[in-house]
């Protein structure tokens, strides 16, 4: 099911689950963008013994209350997509090493020794992975080669 709601003069969607929707009715939802991870998430605040607490709607339709320090990863690496099948429940560990939480998967460096070439450099599962290019491109795109692979796989990476 998807739920449109306005903020700052745009039109997000959220996506939940069609058993979720009266729960979600039960609080008056709005977006929030998390600048450490750019990404935008849906939540509410609720009142827990008079004192009010920020709750974010992954969380609260995958059950974990205030205190509980797992998180929530989203799968397809959008914060307003809320389906059961998109979240799983994890250690901060797990989630800081899941693709959607880099910014940036491996490096290039250009390398100005005897050969002159791009340097690619990127490390799945504590494992690192090295190779030279000719130019700046072949490397992105030997990068870009292992983050769909590592994705289709779902690897997390250290």
């Amino acid at each position: 099911m998807i739920i449109k709601k306005e903020s700052k003069g745009e039109i997000y969607d959220i996506i939940i689950d069609d058993e979720d929707y009266e729960k979600f009715c039960e609080h008056n939802w709005y977006i929030n963008h998390d600048k450490k991870s750019n990404t935008k998430y849906c939540r509410t605040n609720i009142y827990i013994n008079g004192k009010q607490i920020g709750l974010k709607l992954h969380r609260f339709l995958m059950g974990l209350e205030k205190g509980d320090k797992r998180v929530i990863n989203h799968k397809d690496f959008n914060g307003l997509n809320n389906l059961k099948s998109n979240l799983e429940i994890c250690d901060q560990k797990y989630n800081s090493q899941s693709i959607n939480t880099k910014r940036r998967f491996g490096h290039i460096c250009y390398r100005e020794n005897r050969v002159k070439k791009h340097q690619a450099t990127v490390s799945i599962n504590k494992k690192r992975y090295c190779k030279s290019f000719l130019t700046y491109g072949e490397a992105e795109a030997w990068l870009d080669g292992l983050k769909q692979i590592a994705i289709a796989e779902t690897i997390p990476l250290s």
